[in-house]
Order: structure tokens, then C-alpha cells, then sequence
């Protein structure tokens, strides 16, 4: 583990991690619903049937991510710094319209929501692994590993915090104004993943 943690190029990758798996398991995979029926007043049948998007995302978007970075633009790094730079465009659009989008338009969200911060996942174990001499791969992958579930703790605890803040009205529900606070987080985060696909090492060996 020592070899690992000493590697330069191992950091932006686990920082990444930190950011996007915080960003998908604390929003994505425990804040989501309430804000759908906060800030648009879905059923949770409703909200529930929009977040099924997030499977789809994952199924669909792992092994086409995999295509693209392996066959069309040849390049671990670049995959990376074209999902998360679209992330960060689709949590901005978020912030800017966080309560009028039509329904079949948050299908599409967070559909492409899944894709950018979760099928890439997968790669990102993969680019820790190239990093490292065969022998040391798993520990490199176990070490990582601790950083997707660590971020996601935290961004999960950090949202919740951030809500409790404003409070809930009268009727039971976070105010607009938190959730859009929220999202400013979510944004900021976004941008700080992308400066580490900068400062990441290309595996892709051609």
C-alpha cells in the first residue's frame, strides 16, 4: 500500500473518486428523490420511475464508455475529461432551471446523469490498475476503493447538513432556495473532479 499512496498519479485519480462518487452517491443515490418531490411535487412512485433512469445510465453507459476510450479516441485521460466536463455542464443546467424542467426532460438528466459520473466508474478502477506493476494491481484497487465510499459518506452526511440548514416549511418540505444551495456544492465539486482528470496520468496503452 505504501508503493501505492507514494505514486503521484494515483492522487487525482482517488480525489476524482472522492468528488464523483460523492457527488453520485450523495445526490444520486439518497438525495434525488426528495428533491423530485420537494421541488416538483412527484408521487414517490413518480420520483421513483424518473431515478430508474440512473440504472439504465450505468448498464448502458459502462461498456459504451469502455468502446469510446479504448476505440474511438484511444485515451483513458480524455474519456475522463470529456464525462466529467459534461457533468459539470449538466449540474450547472441543473442550478440554473432546478424546479421547471419537463418531465421527459429530467428522464433524459438524469439518464446522462448515470452515464458521466458512474459508468465511468469502472474505468477509473481500470486507469488505477495500469498505473502499478501487475503484481500490486489488486492492492492498488483495494486502496482506491476506499475513496468512492468515503466521498459518498460524506457528500451524503454534507447534503443532509446543507438541508437541515434552511429547515423544512410548513408543509414538510426543503425549500427551493436549499436544494439550489445544494446543487451550488454539487457544481463547485464537479469542477474540482475535473482539474484532477488534468493532473491524471494517460494508462491507455496502445
Amino acid at each position: 500500500a505504501k508503493q501505492v499512496v507514494s505514486e503521484k498519479y494515483f492522487w487525482p485519480v482517488a480525489i476524482w473518486f472522492f468528488f464523483d462518487c460523492g457527488i453520485f452517491f450523495g445526490f444520486g443515490g439518497l438525495w434525488a428523490g426528495p428533491y423530485l418531490m420537494h421541488t416538483y411535487g412527484m408521487s414517490r412512485q413518480a420520483a421513483g420511475a424518473v431515478l430508474s433512469m440512473l440504472a439504465w445510465g450505468m448498464i448502458i453507459g459502462s461498456p459504451l464508455l469502455g468502446l469510446f476510450s479504448e476505440k474511438v479516441v484511444k485515451s483513458r485521460k480524455k474519456t475522463f475529461m470529456l464525462c466529467t466536463s459534461l457533468l459539470v455542464v449538466m449540474l450547472g443546467f441543473l442550478l440554473l432551471f432546478p424546479a421547471n424542467l419537463p418531465h421527459w426532460a429530467l428522464y433524459v438528466w438524469f439518464f446522462l446523469f448515470s452515464i458521466f459520473s458512474s459508468s465511468i466508474v469502472i474505468m477509473a478502477f481500470t486507469t488505477t490498475k495500469e498505473l502499478f506493476p501487475v503484481e500490486i494491481a489488486g492492492t492498488s484497487v483495494g486502496t482506491v476503493n476506499f475513496f468512492p465510499f468515503f466521498g459518498g459518506a460524506v457528500f451524503q452526511w454534507l447534503i443532509g447538513g446543507v438541508l437541515d440548514i434552511f429547515g423544512k416549511t410548513d408543509a414538510g418540505i426543503y425549500p427551493l432556495k436549499s436544494y439550489s444551495t445544494v446543487l451550488l456544492i454539487l457544481l463547485i465539486s464537479s469542477i474540482l473532479s475535473l482539474v484532477c482528470t488534468f493532473l491524471m496520468k494517460e494508462t491507455f496503452r496502445r
